[in-house]
């Protein structure tokens, strides 16, 4: 029974490797005429603006991510002025989920306003949170 068991969880962490370095062989290997992760990274721009900023990583596969959606259109209508909000399917652009360790759908990551990581959150998480989490009232709206 023991043997089964570690012989189970052996091959599901072999098949887990093989996926996982298919996903970063793909994506670290444009398609013919396709710009590079270098060239292309949407995150890396929106980090140029100098404001706060939070990145979720998921897909439209993804029902959490799905139900994140209004909230991070939200926040930047409401708050657009203060902080950057970027959305990137993961599932389109896989370079991503290498580049920033990306390991569960939907992923948030929080940067200061120098464009440093200051926090993640994996799953689903509120409009109020993710404004503490940048440090940015609520109360302060963009007129």
């Amino acid at each position: 029974m023991v043997v089964s068991v570690l012989g189970l969880a052996v091959v599901a962490g072999a098949i887990s490797y093989v996926l996982i370095e298919r996903a970063t062989a793909t994506a670290t290997v444009p398609a013919p005429g396709a710009q590079s992760m270098a060239d292309a990274d949407d995150v890396q721009r929106v980090l140029q603006l100098g404001k706060p900023a939070v990145v979720e990583f998921g897909a439209n596969a993804c029902a959490s991510c799905r139900e994140m959606k209004p909230i991070l259109e939200a926040l930047q209508r409401e708050h657009g002025e203060r902080i950057s909000v970027l959305n990137i399917d993961i599932l389109k652009t896989r370079g991503y989920i290498s580049r920033y360790k990306i390991q569960l759908m939907p992923t948030q990551v929080f940067f200061d306003a120098q464009g440093r990581e200051i926090g993640r959150n994996m799953g689903k998480v509120s409009a109020g949170e993710i404004l503490a989490r940048l440090g940015v009232s609520s109360q302060e709206r963009t007129p």
